[in-house]
């Protein structure tokens, strides 16, 4: 594709900005292909040079003691002019361009440059891969072409760098966003691990844990599980531990439902729920959960109250007025009066079934008001 020169000079901009360079420190693997450059081209000086819009940058340098210069004392901004040729200054002093740049007339008293340029696979020059002399000197072919690799091995590793970073970001994104979604929820997702030492930790818990337990200490509670136990109800600690070391032990599921003994004395119900997930070695990672089911608790008792007030406190006023109505069925007009007393007796029975539809409504409504935050 073909840009102009203000498109291209945006684009060198965007792009450099995108490899998030620390400060002016280097980079090993950058100053290695410096000193390869300098080394197989036989100069004192070569430079990884970056061209910006008023200055160019040394992002690795050997043989020079200076970081950057103006954009207009650059011999690199002219080098990006060609991206696919290695550009040469053999005699600078002898060249309009640079007969009058202060690196020449001064410090490094340059007196050859040759430049090959880093251009993505985009197309986008981002300056060169340089060597300096200063004496008169040339390059021969081989060496010309090994200043041609280096520089593509530079490139090479400033997009895989550029590559990293966004792959990086794109983790960074995605764990924060399950780490938004995770400590939203009602349960206190975790993943434990256990070493082949035996040793458990947690290596992930979500927010939710402090909700559950607000006094526990949770970063004490990653690296000792066990302390939890001292928040369970002394009748049920034991249940909880031996069950979840046999899970461990016979690497099976964990689902136990236990009670909790709040600080002001009040008892509340936990369900803790994991499956186990083999890796290479010895090491065994747990997935799991722990949520507050005292509601889930309740609505059970309730339910099950309703099952038993239906079962075998309405039958008996039910059977009283079948046995009533049997009693109307067989008696003669005449008998007014019996049938009077049968008929006030279905009234007191039909009484009585009201007053228990009246608390299996009330019931149903404590469950309405139980859930009404979950749904």
């Amino acid at each position: 594709m073909v840009y102009s020169k203000m498109e291209e000079e945006l684009l060198r901009q965007e792009v450099l900005s995108s490899f998030k360079f620390k400060d002016k420190t280097s980079e090993k693997i950058l100053d290695e292909l410096t000193q390869m450059a300098a080394a197989i081209c036989d100069t004192p000086i070569s430079l990884i040079s970056f061209v910006g819009l008023e200055k160019q940058c040394f992002k690795s340098k050997i043989g020079l003691n200076i970081a950057e210069t103006p954009i207009e004392d650059s011999f690199c901004k002219y080098a990006i002019k060609q991206p696919d040729e290695i550009f040469i200054v053999k005699n600078p002093l002898q060249d309009i361009r640079f007969k009058n740049n202060p690196l020449v007339v001064g410090y490094p008293n340059l007196r050859f440059y040759a430049g090959a340029p880093l251009t993505t696979a985009g197309g986008i020059t981002l300056g060169t891969l340089c060597v300096i002399d200063t004496k008169d000197r040339d390059l021969t072919n081989l060496q010309i072409k090994a200043l041609k690799i280096l520089a593509k091995q530079t490139i090479d590793y400033l997009e895989h760098k550029k590559e990293h970073i966004q792959q990086n970001n794109l983790l960074k994104n995605s764990i924060s966003k399950f780490n938004k979604l995770s400590n939203h929820s009602l349960d206190a997702l975790f993943q434990l691990e256990v070493n082949e030492d035996k040793r458990i930790h947690f290596t992930y818990i979500n927010e939710t844990i402090k909700d559950l337990l607000p006094h526990l200490d949770t970063e004490d509670f990653k690296t000792h599980p066990f302390k939890a136990l001292n928040f369970i109800h002394q009748e049920d600690r034991m249940m909880v531990e031996n069950t979840f070391i046999d899970a461990v032990r016979h690497k099976k599921d964990w689902d136990i439902t236990y009670r909790i003994l709040n600080p002001d004395g009040t008892i509340s119900w936990h369900q803790s729920r994991a499956f186990p997930d083999n890796f290479p070695g010895r090491k065994i990672v747990w997935y799991g959960s722990f949520r507050d089911v005292t509601d889930k608790k309740n609505y059970l008792e309730l339910i099950e109250k309703i099952i038993f007030d239906i079962s075998h406190i309405m039958r008996r006023p039910i059977a009283n007025m079948l046995g009533l109505i049997n009693l109307l069925e067989v008696s003669d007009d005449s008998d007014m009066l019996n049938n009077r007393k049968i008929i006030k007796y279905i009234k007191i029975v039909s009484e009585e079934i009201d007053e228990e539809i009246q608390g299996l409504n009330e019931n149903y409504q404590k469950i309405k008001t139980s859930f009404k935050d979950i749904y």
